[in-house]
Order: C-alpha cells, then sequence, then structure tokens
C-alpha cells in the first residue's frame, strides 16, 4: 500500500482517532498528531458528509471502491 492522495472533495480520516488528512501517510495532515496509526486506519470519505464534534470526525460517508479495476 503506497501513500495516496485524496481527489477533489475527498479527505482521508483515521477511523481510529477521528483525525483528517488530504493524503494517507499524513504529509498534507490536516489535524496536527497524524501518525503511522492513522495511516493504517486511514479510510477515504466524501468531505461533504463529515460530521465534527469538538474537532475530530465522529461521523462520515466512505467512499465505494471501485471493483471494475
Amino acid at each position: 500500500m503506497g501513500n495516496q492522495t485524496a481527489g477533489a472533495g475527498e479527505v482521508f480520516v483515521c477511523s481510529a482517532c477521528g483525525k483528517r488528512s488530504r493524503d494517507r501517510y499524513g504529509f498534507q495532515a490536516i489535524d496536527p498528531g497524524w501518525d503511522v496509526s492513522c495511516a493504517l486506519n486511514a479510510v477515504l470519505c466524501d468531505e461533504s458528509s463529515l460530521v465534527m464534534e469538538n474537532g475530530r470526525i465522529i461521523k462520515a460517508q466512505a467512499k465505494k471502491k471501485n471493483t471494475e479495476e
């Protein structure tokens, strides 16, 4: 699994802690503290679906994988 960059209207969300990043490895982290654990638990989500509470994501809609590749 290599680093991936989120497309327009997308963001990676750590399913363990709710931090956000524009790429899976956190080089473009939105929230401070993105680490290896976040990269392993990252889920690509629609940015417009994010519900935040106290600066962290509490609900998000994951992007569906394209299985026709």
